[in-house]
């Protein structure tokens, strides 16, 4: 619920961006500051899949490959979770689910009256039958169930997800999991809200995908973070080489005055005698990606805090130290 509030206000910009640039699931020519997931073929491989769902098996979850509709509908699962400010747990989830369930198909069939990507059933109240066979409208009312679920980030994935399905088979989701996590890793860098500048779309998009992971003081990935560490290593995913600790990223600069911060800067906090003690990094609407602390994870939330120091902007001291090409 707390992720899903704090990504409130992002989401609408999303929504809104969306409404605007009428995008498709695969965008390929989105507007600046809007949101698009582009597939390409070093994301993941494409055949020709079996249409029928199967019973979930190391063996079959650890060798598919997904065509065409199934890359559409993954894409579809994570892209839905961002927009919603969810953490990439809750993709993870979704996506292990629907791999199960229909191996990522919009199924107008299935046991009893269960249909589409999750086999949702009308008369469990998951809806109509065309809503159910909305793909979007599927993996919202999913995640609305999801994140009702008491503690469901820290969950395995089994129960999380037998806790939404109430599945006879709960075991089944398990085999799925590494698949679901492999898919979310390569697709959530792709789904990221659109900025000039492709180096700040890729420190974005480093930082969206470790959404939901742990935060471990010192930690510098890939499965935990701390403030700076997280920090640091989106900047190094953009070619952009910063400090370690947050006190020497606020020293790096340049300092950016309060009200022209823009997305991909640094927001400092907590004042203390060698420097800052927390940095998060700006991603638009008034809310950063962080990792705050041990009892939480990587999330987003608002910057708007009364122990905000200022921003600095790294990728303007980078452009500022190229060679001059002449």
């Amino acid at each position: 619920m707390k992720a899903a509030a704090a990504g409130a206000a992002l989401s609408l910009l999303i929504v809104l961006a969306f409404l605007a640039a009428a995008t498709s699931i695969l965008s390929g020519s989105p507007t600046p500051g809007g949101l698009a997931c582009t597939i390409t073929p070093a994301t993941m491989s494409s055949t020709e899949g079996d249409p029928v769902a199967a019973p979930a098996s190391t063996s079959l979850a650890s060798t598919l490959t997904l065509d065409g509709d199934q890359q559409a509908h993954a894409t579809l699962i994570v892209q839905i979770a961002m927009e919603r400010g969810l953490p990439a747990r809750a993709a993870v989830i979704a996506t292990a689910t629907a791999l199960q369930e229909s191996k990522l198909r919009n199924l107008t069939y299935g046991h009893l009256d269960s249909l589409g990507l999750f086999q949702q059933r009308p008369s469990q109240g998951w809806g109509t039958r065309e809503q159910i066979l909305d793909p979007r409208y599927a993996t919202s009312i999913f995640y609305n169930r999801l994140i009702t679920v008491t503690r469901w980030e820290q969950l395995p994935l089994t129960r999380a997800a037998q806790a939404v399905q109430r599945s006879g088979r709960p075991d089944a989701y398990a085999p799925w999991e590494p698949l679901a996590q492999r898919l979310v890793d390569a697709l959530a860098g792709t789904c990221v809200p659109l900025i000039p500048g492709e180096q700040i779309a890729a420190v974005l998009a480093y930082a969206h995908a470790q959404l939901g992971k742990r935060y471990v003081w010192g930690g510098e990935g890939p499965n935990a973070f701390d403030c700076s560490g997280l920090t640091m290593r989106a900047y190094q995913a953009a070619g952009i080489t910063i400090p370690r600790v947050a006190a020497d990223q606020w020293r790096h600069g340049p300092p950016v005055p309060p009200g022209q911060e823009q997305p991909g800067d640094l927001a400092f906090f907590r004042m203390e005698p060698d420097g800052p003690g927390h940095v998060g990094l700006v991603i638009g609407g008034g809310q950063m990606i962080h990792a705050p602390n041990r009892r939480t994870v990587v999330k987003i939330d608002s910057y708007q805090r009364r122990d905000l120091i200022g921003f600095t902007r790294p990728a303007a001291h980078a452009a500022s130290s190229q060679p001059d090409p002449r």
